[in-house]
């Protein structure tokens, strides 16, 4: 997707970084889904292709059905899954992440929540801490669905809860308690918005949910008053460049165009991302390479922005205060490309 010079690619290589923004499902290393139907999953699929772009929201969850669905029916396939996308995490020297999965995969009563995300958590390689957060859609309290929900506030290794699918199905008034009764827990709260609805879902997220992490948020740039109250309630959005692009959100049509450059000069806290590499063909890393090559972000800039991550970090720890004290050491020396 992006061929980075040699001095890109190894600054990039050199950040300590965190990933806060990553499916699990989206994510699926492509071997696994190839041994559901090694004759239908012979070549590349066609949203690898750097010329790609999704036709709605709808086609990539279509998409996402097709090809990733059948992967994930046990703990064991999250386990191996989890094992593979942390794995190359570390290696493109990610020190953090978050990672979310599907409530969805609970509705078979194949596994339990607490068994899936132990196995995830059991999967990280050494050095790696990792978070792992449930992930629902507008419409997913009802039948098993809100059993699951009522229960995963008492799942002691789910370290918070996320709402996200399709942004148009209409928020029900369940969300707002269960976000209240997430944060009394003790949970971190999160939610997709400003993605495919605009700057006013973002608004209702933070005020009605009490949302501090915003997963995307990008349209928020659409009025400036809800860009001021992410810098007041002191919000971070959790932004994913690439997966923006390829989804063609409203006014994404290149990534010169993405509005990560402008937030970022606003002083909102971004965070940078890969979301769904399967879905996107995209790593962590050419995420970082893009702003920089497309949206002329400086060596210093992008250890700023690899900060944020450490800084909204659910980590108390030496080896984060470590991170910070060497992202600001880079940040701080004005290096440029």
């Amino acid at each position: 997707m992006y061929t980075p010079n040699p001095d890109l690619k190894e600054f990039v290589q050199s950040l300590p970084k965190t990933e806060t923004h990553l499916h699990l499902e989206g994510a699926c290393p492509y071997e696994m889904i190839q041994r559901t139907n090694p004759e239908k999953y012979r070549t590349a699929p066609p949203m690898w292709d750097d010329s790609f772009r999704y036709d709605s929201f709808d086609q990539f969850m279509d998409m996402y059905a097709e090809f990733c669905a059948a992967v994930f029916t046990s703990a064991e396939a999250y386990h191996e899954c989890a094992k593979k996308i942390l794995q190359n995490c570390a290696d493109q020297n990610c020190r953090y992440v978050e990672t979310s999965f599907h409530i969805a995969s609970l509705f078979g009563g194949t596994m339990s929540g607490p068994e899936l995300v132990q196995a995830v958590l059991d999967a990280a390689p050494k050095g790696l801490e990792v978070r792992v957060f449930m992930g629902m859609c507008h419409n997913d309290y009802t039948g098993i669905g809100k059993t699951i929900i009522d229960d995963c506030i008492k799942w002691e290794k789910l370290s918070g809860v996320d709402i996200h699918g399709p942004e148009y199905i209409p928020m029900e008034p369940w969300t707002k308690d269960i976000w209240q009764k997430a944060a009394d827990a003790g949970k971190i709260l999160k939610a997709h918005a400003g993605e495919f609805m605009p700057a006013s879902f973002v608004r209702y997220c933070i005020e009605e949910l009490n949302v501090r992490r915003i997963q995307h948020g990008v349209r928020c740039i659409e009025d400036p008053s809800v860009v001021d109250l992410i810098l007041e309630k002191d919000v971070t959005l959790d932004v994913c460049p690439i997966s923006n692009v390829k989804l063609q959100v409203e006014g994404v049509t290149d990534m010169a165009h993405h509005p990560i450059r402008k937030l970022f000069d606003a002083g909102v806290r971004c965070t940078v991302n890969s979301d769904d590499p399967f879905m996107f063909g995209n790593s962590l890393s050419e995420d970082y390479y893009g702003l920089a090559t497309d949206l002329g972000f400086t060596h210093a800039e992008l250890a700023r922005l690899a900060r944020n991550g450490f800084e909204i970090a659910d980590w108390e720890s030496p080896e984060r205060k470590d991170c910070i004290r060497e992202l600001d050491a880079i940040a701080g020396s004005g290096r440029s490309l």
